[in-house]
Formats: C-alpha cells, structure tokens, sequence
C-alpha cells in the first residue's frame, strides 16, 4: 500500500474544508481562515436588487355617482345670454301693449245688438242715424231725447213695443213726460224679440245720450209696466232684465 505524502493530505482536508465548511483539529488554520473570510464578502456582493421590494398598490379612490337631477341640469340648453335683457323686458312690453288697446267690446252685447237692430231695421230711417230726427220726426237726442220723454226705461220699452196706436188702446193720451201721443210711432213688439227691442232703448239711452247703464232705474216699476202694457210677453222682458243684472251691458 502506498503511502500519501501528509502534505497532500493537509492540502486535500484543507479544500473539503473550504468547500464543505467542515473541518477537524488537524485543519491548519490558516487553511480555514481564507475561507471564513470569503463568507462575508460573498453575501457583500450579492445585488440589493436581488431581494423584490413589495409595495401596497393604493385603492382607488371611490367615485360619487352623479344626482339625475345634477346631470340633467348640466345637460339642458342653456338661454343665450342675449335673451336675459329680452326676457326681462317682456312684462314691461306687455303692460306698454296693453295699454295701448282700446277697451274691448263684446261682439253680441246688447249695446252692440241695439246698435246693430236700430240701423238695420227701420229705427234710423226715421230718426236718423244719430237720433238727430228727420223732418216730422222728432229727434231722439237734445230737447226731445228719449231720456227726458222717458225718464223711465220701463216706460219707453212698452211706448216702442205698443207704438202710438197701440199706446192709446191701452188708455195712454199722453207720454210720461206729459205730451200729448200724436200718431205716427209703429208697434215693434211684433217685429222684434223682447232682447233686441231692450237693446234698441239701451242703445238710444246709453249710445245716443251717454246715458250710463243703472239696473236700479231699469228695475224701477219694469215688471209692473210690462205686465200692464205686454202681459203675453212680460215674463220674457223680465228674463233679458234679470241677465243684464248678471251681466251688466257693456
């Protein structure tokens, strides 16, 4: 058997050491220090990058969901700033225009009906179309305005609705404001409706002689007057009355 020489057994022992990290008594010491002492340097090269860097990823913030109402307003058109000042000028517009209008009449008023009836029917033929008279005929306005020869409403309705035959059948020589019945008035009682003969005697009273509508005069003694004079047709003239008194003529 062939002997190995004891430095190749120190050299062999030496290098197991270094790679083992063993070693016995017989190891020289010098032999095991170059290895400790590459320990530390080894893990001092190891790259600090070698070890990952765990960062926490940040929640997201949560969003609010925005109101309908919110998204509806933002959506909407919005006024052009030109329209502000037109916008706010309207109500002055407004007030400035109606102002400006003449006061309304209404198309079947019985001011306008009595208008419409005392030119289409005869009335002014006779009496003019003003009330001025023609001829003979006396006038409706000025010394013999209907308002003084009739100071009641009453009273002319039946003398238009009778005429002067008919007045002086029913016991009458004279008219209200004391002059004597001459002849020559027609009856319209048969010719025009209880509304449009009230409407012809509103219309000579309050057109031709400005005289302003009083339910309280036309009531004075009508009912009495129209069943004396018009028994047949009292309860109808009573009822044009009773709506004027609703509704004023205007």
């Amino acid at each position: 058997m062939t002997e190995v020489p004891e430095h190749l057994l120190a050299r062999s022992r030496a290098r197991r050491a270094a790679l083992t990290g063993e070693g016995g008594d017989e190891a020289p010491t010098a032999a095991v220090e170059p290895a400790a002492a590459a320990t530390p340097a080894a893990a001092d090269e190891t790259p600090a990058a070698s070890t990952p860097a765990v960062t926490a990823a940040a929640a997201p913030a949560a969003v609010e969901p925005t109101p309908p109402w919110v998204e509806a307003a933002n959506k909407r058109k919005k006024i052009p700033f030109w329209a502000v000042p037109v916008l706010a000028f309207l109500p002055l517009w407004g007030v400035i225009y109606a102002l400006t209008l003449d006061p309304p009449t209404a198309k079947n008023s019985p001011i306008t009906l009595g208008n419409e009836v005392y030119a289409g029917k005869g009335c002014s033929g006779c009496h003019g179309a003003a009330g001025g008279g023609n001829g003979n005929i006396p006038a409706l306005i000025g010394d013999t305005a209907v308002t003084k020869v009739w100071p009641t409403p009453a009273k002319q309705v039946a003398w238009i609705a009778l005429g002067s035959d008919g007045w002086k059948k029913a016991g009458q020589t004279t008219m209200e404001n004391g002059l004597p019945v001459k002849g020559g008035m027609p009856g319209w009682a048969n010719s025009l409706d209880p509304e449009e003969l009230m409407s012809v005697v509103l219309h000579e009273r309050v057109t031709q002689n400005g005289e302003e509508f009083d339910y309280a005069k036309w009531e004075q003694d009508f009912a009495a007057t129209m069943e004396e004079f018009v028994p047949d047709q009292a309860a109808a003239y009573e009822k044009v009355l009773e709506e004027w008194k609703t509704t004023p003529p205007t």
